[in-house]
């Protein structure tokens, strides 16, 4: 990270409830067993699959309002999990701007670090987040 980016920044959080895990599960069509309910499995229900949990991420991220001027999300790369998210998770987001570059025409491409944090400030997934922005101003970062 360059020395002249911001400290990261933090959304809001979300409880991640068993209706919310059923229904990512069901609609995303996960078909998997691990992804099932199953009588007598854990009492706290299926994992949500990894790419809920970065469609998450990425809602979060989009409600808090810390990036209003992103045109494009243009890749998502080396998406990582360190735990489960279950029912009764609490999620927020801890977004770091790592680099950024301008662009012939004024805007800016920005690597972001996007880190699902739960309720003791543990990292449960991170991604790397390259959005095409509004100029803001600043120099490149790289």
């Amino acid at each position: 990270m360059s020395a002249t980016s911001p400290e990261p920044t933090a959304t809001p959080q979300v409880l991640v409830d068993a209706d919310l895990v059923d229904m990512l599960i069901s609609r995303g069509g996960y078909t998997h067993p691990l992804f099932q309910r199953t009588p007598g499995g854990d009492a706290d229900g299926p994992p949500l699959p990894g790419q809920a949990v970065v469609l998450l991420l990425g809602g979060l991220v989009e409600q808090s309002g810390l990036l209003d001027d992103a045109i494009a999300l243009l890749e998502l790369r080396r998406a990582r999990f360190h735990r489960m998210v279950k029912a009764g998770t609490t999620l927020r987001v801890r977004i770091e701007r790592v680099a950024s570059r301008v662009t012939s025409r004024g805007t800016q491409v920005v690597d972001f670090r996007w880190t699902g944090i739960d309720a003791d400030d543990e990292p449960v997934a991170e991604v790397e987040a390259v959005m095409l922005m509004n100029g803001t101003g600043r120099e490149d970062t790289r």
